[in-house]
């Protein structure tokens, strides 16, 4: 369900030249700031910003290890999403033998397809209604890492079952007939017996148990479709390589000495290996009709901003004024990129669809995803791994000292939003010394934090699809985005 981290007077010189793009205030920093100082005098100011968002040509990946999600969310702020799963029950190994009888001594009681359930984004009481099929598609394998935005084929004259949860229900759990203890956590799908009643006639003779591309032939995997027209305002993970996550079915067979009859359950799992289980996670994002939709559209700098954790939105930053700061005689303190939460409404939505984690990139002179220079050296913490399905180098990130954790304040109407402070200082210093030269940023809320060069962030920032948030832009009349330094001359 695949996760988952100050200090003297200002000259005049400089109010004149950045007159009307800055805002000086006089601030009393602590020693928190500055190691080693006690009050420190210092100066702040403000530079503006430009703001566009857009839609990310997403190519998030979800590993046969990350969470994956099912269900269905329609947002009046960003629009719909809909969240599909595909993946391979299989045989423990070849040639299976799961029966202790002939089979015509076995007597099918059910087939009931368990997903071990891990939470829920959105309404916990929500209704969400699943449809299960065969999948159809001979191009589905194990060796690939589906991107989220593919599918796979799957026929609806291959209906296998439906049921309808809550995410409550899920958690309080129920009792089963074959247990004595209630289950939790466990998302099941009883399948249909007619279906069921033709697995239980296989055999690793003339049937399907023989060998591993047997049996995919007679099965080649499980569609998990989330009916928009039924399903509420939720989306739940899951763990497929969880123990929880199999193919269950149960039967009864005759005792070979004649004492009566005897109930069991054969189990087919999903092996999370690049030779075994295919899987893939379909979200789909449709933003017509939304709130955001003019702006992620329009491709032009806004009063507002839009990020929806990956695959999602982002948000593109421009700060011109940081080319006034190069060669000065400044000491940052500290630097950092400001932006808040505009609240939308209805609070009942606002409760349930919550602010993510943001993370700040920068973009090269060729338009490349990089992170901030110099700062990195700092939020690049522990040696690094490579992952080597998605053939990247992994580097764990200090997100203590990157921000991007909300915090929240009141705003006038009383409603509780977001503010995020996101740190460039050590960047803005370099700026200052005349090691570096302005970049633009862009800050968006990343399932992993990837970077262009094959480098990726060794844990989740945000869980895929968790969150979204509407800010204000950089010429938004009440809480804009900004640029705020607390410096000193030298």
């Amino acid at each position: 369900m695949r996760r988952r981290n100050l200090l003297f007077s200002f000259p005049v010189l400089l109010i004149l030249i950045v007159s009307g793009c800055t805002k000086l205030e006089r601030t009393t920093l602590g020693s928190d700031l500055l190691p080693g100082a006690d009050r420190l005098i210092t100066d702040t100011m403000e530079l503006p910003v430009e703001t566009t968002s857009f839609i990310e040509n997403d190519s998030t990946k979800v590993g046969k290890a990350d969470q994956h999600i099912l269900g269905f969310i329609n947002d009046p702020l960003f629009g719909t999403t809909t969240a599909a799963m595909y993946f391979q029950m299989l045989p423990t190994s070849y040639p299976f033998s799961p029966y202790p009888v002939a089979k015509d001594s076995l007597f099918l009681d059910s087939l009931v397809l368990s997903l071990a359930f891990a939470g829920t984004y959105g309404d916990t009481n929500a209704l969400t209604k699943v449809n299960v099929y065969k999948i159809t598609d001979n191009t589905f394998r194990p060796g690939k890492l589906y991107r989220v935005s593919e599918g796979v084929n799957f026929s609806t004259a291959d209906f296998l079952g439906t049921t309808q949860v809550t995410s409550r229900r899920l958690r309080t759990g129920y009792k089963a007939a074959y247990k004595t203890d209630t289950i939790f956590n466990q998302f099941r799908i009883r399948l249909s017996d007619v279906f069921a009643r033709d697995l239980l006639d296989q055999d690793n003779v003339t049937k399907a148990f023989r060998t591993d591309s047997i049996f995919k032939d007679y099965l080649r995997g499980l569609a998990v479709i989330a009916d928009s027209t039924v399903s509420g305002n939720a989306i739940h993970y899951f763990l497929l390589n969880s123990t929880e996550s199999r193919l269950n079915l149960y039967y009864r067979y005759k005792k070979r000495d004649g004492g009566g009859d005897s109930s069991t359950v054969t189990r087919f799992t999903f092996v999370a290996d690049t030779i075994r289980s295919a899987n893939a996670n379909k979200i789909h994002r449709n933003y017509t009709g939304s709130i955001a939709a003019p702006t992620l559209t329009s491709g032009l700098p806004s009063s507002l901003a839009y990020i929806q954790t990956a695959p999602g939105t982002s948000v593109k930053i421009k700060v011109p004024s940081l080319d006034t700061l190069s060669n000065k005689l400044y000491i940052i303190h500290r630097a950092e990129l400001v932006t808040r939460q505009i609240y939308q409404g209805p609070l009942a939505i606002e409760n349930i669809l919550l602010q993510p984690q943001l993370h700040l990139y920068t973009y090269t002179a060729d338009g490349k995803i990089a992170s901030i220079p110099y700062d990195s050296a700092s939020y690049y913490v522990n040696s690094f791994s490579i992952d080597f399905i998605r053939n990247v180098s992994l580097y764990n990130i200090n997100t203590q000292y990157t921000g991007g954790t909300p915090s929240f304040f009141n705003d006038a109407s009383s409603n509780r939003v977001a503010e995020y402070k996101m740190n460039i200082t050590s960047y803005v210093q370099n700026i200052v010394n005349g090691k570096t030269t302005r970049r633009d940023f862009k800050l968006s809320a990343p399932y992993f934090a990837d970077f262009s060069g094959g480098i990726s962030s060794s844990t989740s920032i945000n869980p895929i699809a968790f969150g979204r948030v509407q800010l204000g832009g950089g010429s938004h009349p009440q809480y804009r985005t900004f640029v705020r330094i607390y410096y000193s001359k030298q």
